[in-house]
Parts: structure tokens; C-alpha cells; sequence
């Protein structure tokens, strides 16, 4: 793993600008708005002047909402009124710049700085969203615009030199870094050897890593509290795999220091790695309170919860979540987790209903609701919520299995296979959807195409258990390349051998094959492993049977039909009885 080269544009200056920035200061305390626009003589200035402010103020509003779009609309609204105004056009980069328009955000800078061409702050602004865009030259021009308008500037200087180490040009980068060194002037040098660390970070090697932890440790030596160095560094030796200096430089700098959520963030992760839950826990609890990202914390922390199976914990964690940040989607999934794993049933079906569709967790919602619904016997509302996420935008390969699913339960076979075909045709190498296109296909009796459909899964991966089992089954069922069916089976036990099911396909490939003994010795061990599966109590007194052991075979023929409510096996497994008294009897 590489650490790599951070673009060191401020994020909160790309995010937190105000049409105010460029605007006279106000006069007075009255509570009498100053203009933000200049009017245009064609129209009557105080109309214009009253419907710029209006609007201007409400799209503040819908911005510090987190409705961006709609500010956006309200702040080119004012642009219109006032084309000329740079301090408008920054105010809709930065509102572009929210909702992930990185274009139309430097559009708009570059409007602002063709209109004003000395602000500083635009300048900057400018050079970030470049850096952003991957268009280092233009970046770096702008921030040499800056330098030329204010050659103190102390940021410039930095963005410069960290574009030149972005554009993998880290001679020229730490040649730059080193000219600030000179200037005696030079008010922040412990920044400058920050970046000469990231700097040799971003490159391989050991001498690098090296060069990079003195940069690091002169940061520190200059500016004992520089947090963002001693991140550095720590996660350096975690890239050398010292975790313990990096824990023990951590925990001393929160000892030095002032409390840091982000060391304390870092320190938490390392116990999480070395599997000491509580430790980590205790590190969340003391950053809960302090850190501006409360919300991912506070995951952090039910997750943790999850994991060491307190579960109860973790549901009130959570909910406590939902309740604070109610499109929280993560932590609505989470909490319907716990709420499935507690048996809560109900509230775990009504939560993942109500995952959004934008969430990443919509898929996985709809297949967990689903299978509860399906367990409840509630199958006609499992299936319309699959369907309608299906509509939405749960195209996921699990979603079209849980469908097909659903439909194989209701018997329609067909309507299950298109299903299953539509999925495929999306995602033709999902061994899932083969998989249990397959199995339909077996219940539709197409068995060749179904044997070709299992060797395709096993194609792409060779170790899928259910597929090696099911087509030795299916093999010994045709009587069909019995030594085949065999080697798949004995495969499929290879990869797991406790599986009954896995022994019972073995057991009946031998039975198949007329080797009783063998037969009855692998399928006593899956009766053992899978006591409640009528299908191998039924094996093994088929086995018995054959074997010239009629009573065993028919107090395992008692239990198979006491095993299965279907009525047409209880008939089958019935009928055999009747013949094994029968045989008994004639051998009298």
C-alpha cells in the first residue's frame, strides 16, 4: 500500500465562500440590507436591487439546508440581474462544487476571475478547482497569478509545489520546497517539511520512507503539535508495519497535546486491526463529543458493537442515529440488521423498507425484507417489493435471485427462469444467478441444459460447493457418468466436510454404483451432521434395504416420513415400506 500525495487546496475553501467576500463592508448597524447588485439603468433599481437580495438570501438559506440544486437556481437568478458581479459567480462555484459539478464550478471561477482578476481569494479558489479537475498547469498558473499580486502569499507557494509532486515531478516538487527554506522570511518552514514528507511518501522505496520520516519528525521538531505531521508519520510506520511505534507516538502526542479526535480516530484504528474492540471503543466514546464528524464516529462505534455480538447496545446506538441524522442510511440498514439478528422482526422489515434508493445499501434492504417477508409466508408482499425495487434501482444480482426465489415458491417455474435470464443478460458471469438458473431450469426437466449450466458455474469458479454437489446429484440421479459424479462429490466434501447434504450426494453417488457398504458408512455421517433432513433419512434406509438390513431400514423409513410434510413423499416413502415388509415376508 502507497500513501498518496494529498492536493493540499483547502476543501473548506472551495465550500464555505460568500458573495460578501468581494462586497463593502457595511456603514451602520441598520438593519437596512446592503445591495448586492449594481442595477441596470433600463430597469427600476429598487426592484432590482429588492428581488437580487430576496433571492440571494433565500438561496443562502437552501444552501446551508444542503438543498444546493435548488440554491443554485435562486443565485443565477441574482447572476442575471447583475452579470457583472464576480462575488455572485464564486458563490455559485462553490454551490456547484456541493453538488459534485466540477466543471460548472470552474466555469463560474473563471467567470469571477475574468471580471476580477486581483482578488486573491478567487485566484486561489480557481487554482483548488483545477487541482481537482486533474489540470495542473492551469492550477499552477493561478497560483502564480497569486504570487505575482501578493508575493508573501504563504499558501501559494505550498499548492504550487504539492501540484508538481500530484504531476509526479518530485525533483522539481522538493526543489521548490527547498527554495521556501532559503527565504529566511519564510513564516511557516514546518509546513514546507510537511510536504517534502508527503512528498517522499508518495514514492517507493526505502530511502524514501526514510526521507520522508526526518521531514516528518523537523515538522514536529519545529511545531511539536502539528497534527497533520504526526498523522503522517504514524501511518508511515503503519506502512512499515510498526504498528506499535505508531500507536506509541500516537498515544504520547495525545498525552503533549491538547485532545485530537483525528490521533484518537487513528488510534482506534489500529486497535480495531489488532482486534482490541474494547480499547477502540473507549477511543470513539472520548471523540464522540469532540469531533466534527460526529455521524461517522458514532457508526464507528455501533459497528464495534456489532461485531463484539452486543446487540442490544448496537440497536440503541443506533436508533439513537436514526433519531439525530434520520437519512442516516447506513445506520438504518444497521439497525434493521440488529433487529433481524434479535429476532425483532417487525421493525427490522419496517427499517429496511425504508432505506432510500439512493442509499448503496438499497439492494441488500429489499433482499433482507424480502426473505423475512418470505419466512412470515407473506410471499405476494415479498414480491412486490422485489419488483418495485427491481424497478428502482436495486439492479443488483442478489435482487434478481431473491425474485426468482419468490417465484420458484409459488411454483412459477417460468416466470422465476425469465427472471433469471434478465439477470443474466446484465450480469452473464454472476455464479449466483447460474446457479439457481440452473436449479429452475431442473425443475422445468431440462436436465441437459441444466447439467451445461452447472459446468459453466464451475468454470468460472471451480471451488463452488453447492455446484459440484448438485451436479454429482443430478449425475447419480440419470445414472449417468457415475466415476464423473464421484469426483464431484468427492470434491464438494474436500471443500466442506461437514456439510450433510454435501455427504449424503457423496453417499448416494456409491449407492448408485452398488457399493452398499461404502454407501451406508458416508450416509450414517450425513444423518449424523443433518438428523432432520428427510431426504438422507430416505438415502440411508434405501441403503439398509439394499444392505439386507430391514429393520434399520425401516425405523429410518419411519423417521424419513415423519420428517417431511409433503404428501407425495409420505406416499413414496410409504411405499417403500410396504415393499420391504413384502420382501421380508417372501424371504420367510
Amino acid at each position: 500500500m502507497r500513501l498518496s500525495f494529498k492536493t493540499t487546496t483547502s476543501a473548506a475553501l472551495l465550500l464555505t465562500l460568500t458573495a460578501c467576500s468581494s462586497m463593502p463592508a457595511k456603514k451602520n448597524t441598520e438593519p437596512k440590507m446592503q445591495s448586492l447588485v449594481t442595477p441596470s439603468s433600463a430597469l427600476d433599481p429598487v426592484n432590482v436591487r429588492a428581488e437580487a437580495d430576496y433571492n440571494f438570501i433565500m438561496g443562502d438559506v437552501l444552501s446551508r439546508e444542503g438543498k444546493s440544486e435548488q440554491a443554485v437556481a435562486l443565485f443565477e437568478k441574482v447572476a442575471a440581474l447583475d452579470p457583472n458581479s464576480a462575488a455572485v459567480q464564486m458563490r455559485l462555484s462553490a454551490e456547484y462544487l456541493k453538488v459534485g459539478k466540477v466543471k460548472e464550478a470552474i466555469l463560474k471561477a473563471e467567470q469571477a476571475v475574468a471580471k476580477d482578476s486581483k482578488n486573491i481569494e478567487s485566484l486561489l479558489v480557481l487554482g483548488g478547482l483545477y487541482s481537482a479537475d486533474k489540470s495542473y498547469d492551469k492550477a499552477i498558473a493561478q497560483y502564480k497569478a497569486v504570487l505575482h499580486l501578493e508575493p508573501k502569499n504563504s499558501e501559494a507557494p505550498i499548492y504550487i509545489g504539492s501540484l508538481y509532486a500530484d504531476k509526479k515531478e518530485f525533483k522539481k516538487a522538493e526543489q521548490y520546497f527547498h527554495s521556501l527554506l532559503k527565504d529566511p522570511g519564510y513564516e511557516t518552514p514546518h509546513e514546507v517539511y510537511y510536504y517534502i514528507g508527503l512528498t517522499h511518501l508518495d514514492q517507493e522505496g526505502v530511502n524514501h520512507q526514510q526521507s520522508a520520516e526526518k521531514a516528518l519528525k523537523k515538522a514536529l521538531e519545529i511545531k511539536p503539535g502539528f497534527e497533520d505531521a504526526l498523522i503522517s508519520l504514524a501511518n508511515l510506520y503503519l506502512l512499515q508495519n510498526n504498528r506499535g511505534k505508531a500507536l506509541a507516538l500516537c498515544l504520547e502526542y495525545q498525552k503533549q497535546e491538547n485532545f485530537s479526535p483525528k490521533v484518537a480516530d487513528l488510534i482506534a484504528q489500529i486497535y480495531i486491526e489488532d482486534g482490541d474492540s474494547e480499547k477502540a471503543y473507549s477511543q470513539l466514546e472520548m471523540i464522540s463529543g469532540n469531533s466534527e464528524s460526529s455521524l461517522d464516529v458514532q457508526m464507528k462505534m455501533a459497528l464495534l458493537l456489532i461485531e463484539q455480538k452486543r446487540f442490544n447496545q448496537a440497536g440503541a446506538k443506533l436508533k439513537d442515529i436514526v433519531a439525530q441524522y434520520p437519512t442516516a442510511d447506513s445506520a438504518r440498514y444497521y439497525l434493521a440488521a440488529v433487529q433481524e439478528e434479535t429476532g425483532d422482526m417487525e421493525n427490522a422489515i419496517r427499517n429496511y423498507m425504508q432505506v432510500p434508493h439512493s442509499s448503496k445499501h438499497f439492494s441488500e434492504a429489499i433482499v433482507h425484507a424480502a426473505h423475512l417477508l418470505k419466512g412470515q409466508g407473506k410471499l405476494n408482499q415479498a414480491l412486490v417489493i422485489t419488483q418495485k425495487g427491481l424497478q428502482t434501482k436495486a439492479d443488483k444480482p442478489q435482487v434478481y435471485t431473491m425474485y426468482a426465489s419468490l417465484l420458484d415458491a409459488k411454483a412459477d417455474y417460468l416466470g422465476a427462469a425469465q427472471v433469471l435470464e434478465q439477470g443474466l443478460s446484465k450480469y452473464s458471469k454472476n455464479v449466483e444467478l447460474l446457479f439457481q438458473h440452473a436449479l429452475i431450469l431442473d425443475r422445468l426437466g431440462r436436465k441437459d441444459t441444466m447439467i451445461a449450466q452447472m459446468k459453466k458455474v464451475l468454470e468460472i469458479e471451480p471451488n463452488h460447493v453447492q455446484s459440484l454437489s448438485y451436479l454429482a446429484f443430478s449425475l447419480a440421479e440419470l445414472n449417468q457418468h457415475l466415476p464423473e459424479a464421484e469426483r464431484l462429490a468427492r470434491r464438494a466434501l474436500e471443500l466442506d466436510p461437514k456439510d450433510g447434504y454435501v455427504l449424503d450426494t457423496l453417499g448416494w453417488v456409491l449407492f448408485k454404483q452398488k457399493r452398499f457398504s461404502e454407501s451406508i458408512q458416508v450416509l450414517e455421517k450425513a444423518h449424523e451432521y443433518q438428523a432432520s433432513a428427510s431426504i438422507i433419512a430416505e438415502h440411508l434406509a434405501d441403503a439398509y434395504s439394499m444392505h439386507s438390513q430391514a429393520d434399520k431400514a425401516r425405523q429410518m423409513y419411519e423417521k424419513a416420513a415423519s420428517l417431511t410434510t409433503d404428501q407425495k413423499r409420505v406416499s413414496k416413502i410409504r411405499s417403500k415400506l410396504r415393499e420391504l415388509s413384502l420382501s421380508v415376508s417372501y424371504l420367510k
